[in-house]
C-alpha cells in the first residue's frame, strides 16, 4: 500500500462501542489514502481483541505495555502514524466520513503549501475551505497554548518527527489536552498553520453519547477542578506564559498570545458559566452538577473572574504593566457586558416582545447566511457540479428536505427534474396546515420520520441546531445544504 496522506490516530480506554463506530465509520470510505491507529491504554476489558476483528488493511492497532494515562496515549496514537499527516481523534468523538475525501483533497493542497500542522472547526460563516497562517506571529497567536479540544489537531509527520523531547511535554500534563497545542506553538515559530473549515469532526453528534462514560480521568484528580474553574484557567495561563518565554516567543507576540487567551477565558468563566455548568458533557461525565440557581450562579460567575483577574495581575505586575493595563481593560469590559445581560434578565424578563432593532439584527443574519450559502451554490452550478448529481454518483438516491424556503423550493425542484426521489418535507410550519406540497407528503419533527438516504437542512442560520434535533429523532443521515456544499465545491 502506498503512504496514507492522513492516519486517523486514535488512543483509547476502555470505550470499544464508541470505538467500533468511530473505526467502522472512517474506514466506510473506500481510498487508499487513509489509515488507522488505535493506540490502546491496556485496557482491562476485551476491546482489543474485538477490534483486531475488524479486517481491513488498512487498520493498525497496538497496545501499550503499561497504562501511561490518557496524555501519554495520545502521544503514543500520534507518533504510530505513518502518513504524510497525523490527525488526532479521541475514542468518543467522530470524523464525519462524508467529508473525509474532502480532507484529503484540502490536506494534498496544503502539503504543496507546506503547511506543518491544522485544526479542523466547525465554522460555518465562512466561503473558503481553509486558511493559511504564516510561520510566527500569526501562526503563534492563532494556534498557540490554548486550552482546547484535541480532536481535529493535525500535524505533518515530518515536522513532528523534527521536534525533540516532545514526549516530555505530554508527560508533564496537568489537566486536559494542553500538550496537543504546545507543539503547535514550537510548529509555530517557523512553519505554517492552517485553519480547515468544514466541521469535519462533527464534535457535535459525539456529544449525544459523551454521557454514557464516566471520565475515570477526573475521578483520579484530587482537586476536583473542572476545566472550566477559574483555578483552572489560570494555571494553563501560567503554564502558556512559562512556555512562550522558554521558547523564545519575542515579548510583543507573546503578549497578545496571553491578551487572547486571557479575553477567551474570562468570556467562559463568567459570561458562559450558566451555559458551561448546564452542558451535559459537563456534569453527567464527570458526575459533577453544580448549583445553577440564579443568586448562585450570578456570584460564581462575578467570583470566577475577580480571581481569574487577581492572579493574571499579579503574575504580570512586575514584569509588563502595559499588559496588565489591557487585561484591566478586558476584564472592566467583560463585566460590562455580563451585567447588561443580567439587567436584560431581570428587567425586560425572558417572554417580553423582541425590540424592532433586534428584529432587523436577526432578520439580516439570517439574508447574510442565505446569501453566503446561494453564493457557494452558484460557485458549484458555474462549475457544472449539481446536487442532484452529486447525491446519486454517491448512492444516496432518496432525500427529505428540512425547510421549504428559497432553499428548499429551489432545492426541490433540482430534485424534481433528476432521478433523486423525494420521499418527504419536513417544515415545522407548513406541516399544521396541509399535508402535502407539491405531491410530496409533508411531515413535523416530532413525528416518527420515514428511512430516507439524506435528510437536507436548508435553513443556513439554523442548520446547527435543526441537526442536533434530528439526531434526537432520527436515526437517518442527516447534512446541511453547506455540508453538501463544502464536499462537491
Amino acid at each position: 500500500m502506498n503512504k496514507p496522506v492522513v492516519s486517523f490516530c486514535i488512543a483509547t480506554f476502555q470505550r470499544y462501542e464508541a470505538l467500533y463506530e468511530l473505526v467502522q465509520e472512517i474506514l466506510s470510505v473506500e481510498t487508499d489514502k487513509i489509515e488507522v491507529v488505535v493506540c490502546d491504554d491496556k485496557s482491562l476489558d476485551d476491546s482489543v481483541q474485538k477490534i483486531k476483528k475488524v479486517e481491513d488493511s488498512r487498520l493498525k492497532v497496538y497496545v501499550n505495555d503499561e497504562n501511561v494515562g490518557s496524555s501519554l496515549n495520545i502521544y503514543e496514537a500520534l507518533n504510530k502514524g505513518s502518513g504524510t499527516y497525523l490527525f488526532y481523534v479521541n475514542d468518543r468523538d467522530n470524523v464525519d466520513q462524508f467529508k473525509i475525501k474532502k480532507l484529503i483533497e484540502i490536506l494534498e493542497v496544503l502539503e504543496t503549501e507546506n503547511v506543518a500542522f491544522a485544526k479542523c472547526v466547525a465554522e460555518y460563516k465562512v466561503l473558503e475551505k481553509y486558511h493559511i497562517f504564516s510561520a510566527g506571529k500569526d501562526a503563534l497567536i492563532q494556534f498557540a497554548c490554548k486550552i482546547d479540544h484535541p480532536t481535529g489537531y493535525i500535524f505533518r509527520k515530518a515536522s513532528w518527527d523534527k521536534i525533540k523531547n516532545k514526549r516530555v511535554l505530554f508527560e508533564n500534563q496537568n489537566y486536559g489536552d494542553f500538550p496537543i497545542t504546545q507543539v503547535s506553538a514550537i510548529m509555530a515559530k517557523n512553519d505554517k498553520g492552517a485553519l480547515i473549515y468544514g466541521d469535519i469532526c462533527d464534535l457535535k453528534r459525539h456529544r449525544i453519547d459523551f454521557t454514557k462514560v464516566r471520565s475515570g480521568y477526573y475521578k483520579k484528580r484530587r482537586d476536583k477542578k473542572l476545566w472550566y474553574t477559574p483555578e483552572v484557567i489560570f494555571r494553563e495561563l501560567k503554564i502558556a506564559w512559562r512556555f512562550l518565554k522558554t521558547l523564545k516567543v519575542e515579548e510583543r507576540v507573546r503578549n497578545q498570545i496571553l491578551l487572547t487567551r486571557y479575553t477567551d477565558y474570562f468570556h467562559w468563566s463568567v459570561i458562559e458559566y450558566k451555559a458551561t455548568i448546564a452542558d451535559p458533557v459537563c456534569t453527567a461525565h464527570y458526575g459533577v452538577y453544580p448549583s445553577q440557581d440564579f443568586f448562585h450562579v450570578t456570584m460564581t460567575s462575578v467570583l470566577n473572574g475577580m480571581k481569574l483577574w487577581t492572579g493574571t495581575t499579579f503574575m504580570l505586575w512586575k514584569e509588563t504593566m502595559q499588559l496588565c493595563s489591557q487585561i484591566n481593560c478586558v476584564t472592566r469590559d467583560g463585566y460590562v457586558n455580563y451585567f447588561e445581560g443580567l439587567y436584560k434578565t431581570i428587567v425586560k424578563g425572558h417572554n417580553k416582545r423582541i425590540s424592532e432593532n433586534e428584529k432587523k439584527e436577526n432578520e439580516l443574519y439570517k439574508r447574510e447566511e442565505l446569501l453566503k450559502t446561494y453564493e457557494k451554490w452558484i460557485d458549484a452550478v458555474l462549475a457544472k457540479k449539481m446536487i442532484s448529481e452529486f447525491l446519486l454518483e454517491n448512492e444516496f438516491r432518496s432525500a427529505a428536505i428540512y425547510g421549504m424556503g428559497r432553499i428548499g423550493r429551489n432545492l426541490l425542484k433540482e430534485f424534481q427534474s433528476s432521478d433523486i426521489k423525494i420521499n418527504y418535507i419536513i417544515d415545522q410550519n407548513m406541516s399544521k396546515y396541509t399535508d402535502c406540497y407539491e405531491g410530496v407528503p409533508l411531515y413535523n419533527i416530532s413525528r416518527g420520520l420515514p428511512y430516507v438516504d439524506m435528510i437536507i437542512v436548508t435553513i443556513p442560520s439554523e442548520a446547527e441546531n435543526i441537526m442536533i434535533e434530528l439526531r434526537k429523532k432520527s436515526k437517518w443521515l442527516a447534512k446541511s445544504i453547506n455540508d453538501i456544499l463544502f464536499v462537491i465545491d
